[in-house]
């Protein structure tokens, strides 16, 4: 049975100890670099605007599929009296998108959250659409001759595919 100043004694030779040692330094890690970049950058771009990359992932569930078929978000740029959004669309569909101008602007600024007063729209050329290419059939002299080429083989399922191969090559016809 230890007495109190035996125990006393004991915690002043355990403090002694403890003084004499010198210990290793906490490691604190450094704070991540981006959390004071954006701590600086908050005030100057929050009247900015929508980084267009935003707005361009977004861009179908913001106007809808419809409009999002001919417009495509290029850039926000700032202005006096407030940030313009410079849309590329179509010459022929200008109408419709000046038409659709506030319903746009509205959409775009409940998405944002930031104050988008004007619409540009840039135009340009209708995109092209790719000419459907129709193969030409293969006559009856080719035909004939692909059938006696692959005559000798007997396995019916690949002489079959062999057909079909044959028949591709002729035509230029590619699928996939």
């Amino acid at each position: 049975m230890t007495t109190d100043w035996e125990a006393r004694e004991k915690e002043r030779e355990a403090e002694a100890r403890l003084a004499a040692v010198r210990t290793v330094p906490v490691y604190r890690p450094a704070r991540p670099m981006g959390m004071a970049v954006q701590r600086a950058l908050r005030p100057i771009l929050k009247d900015a605007g929508p980084a267009p990359e935003t707005l361009k992932s977004r861009w179908t569930e913001i106007v809808g599929l419809q409009l999002a078929k001919i417009t495509e978000p290029l850039r926000v740029s700032r202005a006096k009296g407030g940030n313009v959004l410079h849309l590329r669309a179509p010459s022929a569909a200008a109408p419709i998108i000046q038409h659709a101008k506030d319903h746009i602007l509205e959409r775009v600024n409940l998405a944002s959250g930031s104050k988008i007063t004007s619409l540009k729209i840039v135009q340009t050329a209708p995109p092209k659409q790719l000419a459907l290419v129709i193969p030409r059939p293969l006559t009856p002299e080719q035909r004939a001759e692909m059938v006696r080429s692959l005559s000798p083989v007997k396995d019916n399922p690949l002489r079959k595919a062999l057909g079909g191969l044959g028949e591709a090559v002729m035509t230029g016809l590619r699928k996939g």
